[in-house]
């Protein structure tokens, strides 16, 4: 009986030191990431290029094709005001059906805006174009797919 309770308690304590093992030292593989596609793309703007950025003095498209417009961090504010549009061109005559700015745009930011983020996650489905209207780009962080 005695011979019996050993045998059990040994192979009891070579269980648990085998759950042991695989629960805590075997590697794990790749546990969390974005599905390759959905991750961000980001980009920066600044008053001076000294600042790292990009200076935007009128437009700059950021994507074709489609996509969406995820978030605008302000992190700068200044007078020129942030304009993102569903266009590669601000050229009115080189769109597609000559198609209005005004039906296009997706969002319009001051660049007085508070600093923070602003969610918008907004489709466009021809491209995303910034256009600075009037002087003093805002330091931004802009995030797109």
């Amino acid at each position: 009986m005695r011979q019996l309770l050993t045998y059990s308690l040994a192979g009891l304590f070579l269980v648990g030191a085998l759950f042991v093992y695989f629960l805590y030292v075997t590697p794990k593989g790749v546990t969390g990431s974005v599905i390759q596609g959905n991750e961000y793309n980001a980009t920066s703007t600044a008053p001076t290029a000294s600042e790292g950025a990009f200076v935007l003095t009128t437009t700059k498209l950021l994507k074709t094709g489609q996509g969406s417009l995820a978030q605008v961090c302000i992190t700068g504010d200044n007078t020129g005001t942030l304009n993102f549009y569903n266009a590669t061109t601000s050229d009115v005559s080189k769109r597609t059906g000559n198609v209005a700015t005004t039906t296009i745009l997706l969002t319009s930011i001051a660049g007085s805006a508070p600093e923070d983020c602003y969610v918008f996650d907004a489709v466009f489905t021809t491209g995303l174009l910034l256009d600075l209207e009037g002087t003093g780009v805002p330091t931004t962080t802009i995030m797109w797919r």
